[in-house]
């Protein structure tokens, strides 16, 4: 896609407004746009107390040009000005040249509910803040609405959060396969496959002395959080150990929540989950993504709706307390009709959480090559799946409890967690909303260090990839981390 800016406008945010209409472009350097590629152009004008955006669309022989203007006096920030005026204006022309009304409006940013939440900490009733994303930022009013409802459930969980309790990310980067949609770090051949046993010896002394480190801060452990990859990739013995290895530091009977994501239902065997009960696992997850055997090959997925349903059974008679589950709408070759229809399976099975993602398709997944095709034909059909899924968890008596949006879903949709009540999956709300600190360790983890009062976060990331992760022998990435660790504590504290 091709960006042209006139004036002093964020390139960043730009790009970002582009991607509500053109998903999945990317934007070229060249002078002249190529053919069919669709073009943006943007002229700011800023004088004394106003900010005018103009903008121009351009698409297979068709353009849209449209204005809009926001008084500087109305906001806190000239730049945050120029970004409502520009975004309107922007939805204005993508709407009359593609007859496509994004959802979310021009809302940028992964948390909808912060946003609600941050409103509201700036003296905004619920109602004030649910105005303030439909008018200035055009969202609909059924986003907006069940972002505030999100937000109030989400509140409720702050008022009782130890400001000194932290959570614990162990990330498994190992998959049985890779999904075809799927870029997340994990390893799936046999050669990588084959490190698992150094990688796990090694990040059971990682988890050991991570653990050591929060109870040297004086911070108490709530959540432990298991995921990947697939976690339940490892074997019976090999999850055996890593269950020891926290169990060596921690009462795991005291923690709030221990989540294992075990994810793939063709990894799931009932001895695993076993050693998952003993080891005092609350919550597992077992995601089927659709019911649709078709889909299901389609996207790579080696298993089938039938191994879903015995994963199910085993996980329900293994004594595991609760069940989260996972379907995504817009999968390739995937229609509302079917979509629909595995909402309806799932919701009969009755586990504790669902959560519905929209497809989102990123440079390294094997769909990539086809994103952009993959993104023009679902828009529509993906709205309606999403707006199913939250009629009918609503009446099967589900509430929502958290939400994020990634850029470039389709549709620029969001993922919302629904869970029946009492059974929420706190891991999701602390980490999600940045409520505490999340250690984190394993290749492929990010430790977000947090402090509320001090409106601060740090981030620490780990080495992508397990080779690398085994590569560090003198430990040099350890100490770094530790240092980090060590002084931003010291920082807010004011030691």
């Amino acid at each position: 896609m091709r960006l042209k800016i006139n004036g002093n406008f964020n390139e960043y945010y730009a790009q970002t407004l582009c991607l509500l209409f053109f998903p999945g472009s990317k934007f070229s350097v060249k002078n002249e746009a190529e053919k069919d590629e669709p073009c943006a152009e943007i002229t700011v004008t800023d004088d004394a107390e106003n900010i005018t955006v103009m903008v121009s669309l351009s698409h297979l022989a068709k353009t849209e040009t449209a204005e809009a203007s926001e008084p500087k006096a109305k906001y806190s920030r000239t730049e945050k000005c120029a970004n409502i005026a520009c975004g309107k204006a922007f939805f204005e022309a993508g709407k009359n040249l593609l007859g496509v009304r994004p959802q979310w409006g021009i809302l940028t940013g992964i948390r909808p509910s912060k946003f609600i939440m941050d409103l509201m900490g700036e003296g905004n009733t619920r109602a004030e803040a649910v105005k303030i994303l439909k008018q200035d930022y055009l969202v609909n009013p059924k986003k907006a609405n069940i972002a505030a409802e999100i937000a109030a459930g989400e509140q409720k969980f702050i008022k009782t959060l130890d400001k000194n309790s932290c959570s614990l990310y162990v990330s498994i980067p190992f998959c049985p396969s890779r999904c075809h949609y799927c870029s997340f770090v994990s390893c799936s051949s046999p050669k990588l496959l084959s490190l698992i046993d150094d990688y796990l010896e090694k990040l059971c002394r990682d988890v050991s002395e991570t653990i050591d480190v929060i109870h040297s801060l004086g911070l108490s452990l709530s959540t432990v959080y298991i995921g990947g990859g697939t976690p339940t990739t490892l074997s019976e013995a090999q999850l055996h150990k890593l269950f020891s290895a926290i169990r060596a530091k921690v009462n795991t009977a005291e923690l709030e929540e221990f989540t294992l994501e075990a994810g793939r239902p063709d990894t799931i065997t009932a001895g695993k989950l076993r050693e998952a009960y003993e080891a005092g696992v609350t919550r597992v997850s077992i995601n089927t993504q659709t019911f649709n055997d078709d889909v299901l090959e389609n996207i790579g997925r080696r298993h089938t709706s039938r191994d879903f349903y015995n994963a199910f059974e085993i996980a329900k008679n293994s004594g595991i307390p609760h069940i989260n589950t996972d379907l995504i709408a817009g999968l390739p070759g995937e229609g509302f009709l079917s979509f629909s229809c595995s909402v309806d399976r799932l919701v009969e099975l009755r586990p504790d959480n669902i959560t519905v993602h929209t497809l989102c398709i990123k440079n390294a997944a094997d769909f990539s090559k086809i994103k952009s095709e993959i993104y023009r034909k679902n828009v529509r059909d993906v709205t309606k799946c999403i707006d199913y899924s939250q009629i009918a968890t609503k009446n099967a008596g589900y509430e929502p409890y958290y939400i994020y949006r990634q850029k470039n879903a389709v549709g620029n949709l969001e993922n919302v967690g629904f869970a029946l009540p009492g059974t929420e999956g706190k891991y999701n709300i602390y980490m999600m909303d940045e409520l505490q600190t999340i250690f984190a360790v394993g290749a492929g983890a990010v430790s977000k260090l947090v402090s509320l009062e001090k409106s601060k976060i740090k981030r620490i990331f780990e080495y992508k990839y397990p080779y690398e992760y085994l590569s560090d022998t003198e430990g040099q990435k350890r100490r770094e981390k530790l240092e980090t660790i060590e002084k931003f504590y010291a920082e807010i504290r004011g030691e």
